[in-house]
């Protein structure tokens, strides 16, 4: 095996296309999201705006994240040397990630409030929008 990274190591969900469908659709979604808001006016579209711009934040950090993790550990880990899980990191990692997608949805369901939860539904799809940015770009610099 080689002993430098390559894009053609990456499994399947770190391809370009998958990247690109992620993407799309994680803006797609917004923007259907956004609209099916809009027929609500008793709905404050800001908390969809602020959850949206948090969820791209917090979402490229992670990916940041998984990049350099990937970066310094995959070829250890194609090899059994290691399994992610041993990976220097990777234990905070997957402690973020949870945090992160966990922590605005049981302040939703604490606050009980509809403005709350419309910005929770955007937030995740910044969230995993702006991460596979992250990740795609990383994947750019790779040689094929």
């Amino acid at each position: 095996m080689q002993d430098k990274l390559t894009r053609r190591l990456l499994p399947f969900y770190m391809k370009m296309p998958v990247f690109w469908a992620f993407i799309v659709l994680s803006v797609l979604g917004q923007l259907l999201w956004v609209v099916a808001l809009s027929y609500n006016v008793r709905i404050d579209l800001r908390w969809s705006s602020f959850g949206f711009g948090l969820g791209i934040g917090l979402g490229f950090m992670q990916g940041k994240w998984t990049s350099r993790l990937w970066q310094q550990s995959y070829l250890k880990v194609l090899k059994r040397e290691i399994t992610f899980w041993e990976a220097k990191g990777s234990k905070l990692l997957m402690l973020y990630t949870c945090v992160a997608l966990s922590l605005p949805v049981f302040c939703a369901m604490l606050l009980r409030s509809l403005d709350t939860l419309v910005g929770i539904q955007s937030y995740v799809f910044g969230f995993i929008g702006a991460m596979n940015v992250a990740l795609m770009l990383w994947v750019r610099r790779i040689p094929k």
